[in-house]
């Protein structure tokens, strides 16, 4: 699949969002700092990309781990 740019960029911001998830000293953190920290200028950007990149909502992976 071809990307752009931006595909690519928020790609790796997701990857990033990943590992701040699966780290438990994260669980603080609201998933709209988590989002705000890796350079989502919102919070359903953020949410459309995870879903676009990962099929499940960001709130959805976090409970699942």
């Amino acid at each position: 699949a071809k990307r752009n740019y931006n595909d690519f960029i928020n790609y790796y911001r997701i990857q990033e969002a990943k590992k701040m998830f699966l780290d438990s000293r994260n669980e603080k953190f609201t998933i709209s700092s988590i989002a705000f920290e890796i350079g989502f200028g919102s919070l359903s950007s953020f949410n459309s990309a995870f879903k676009k990149f990962e099929g499940v909502t960001p709130s959805n992976f976090r409970k699942s781990l």
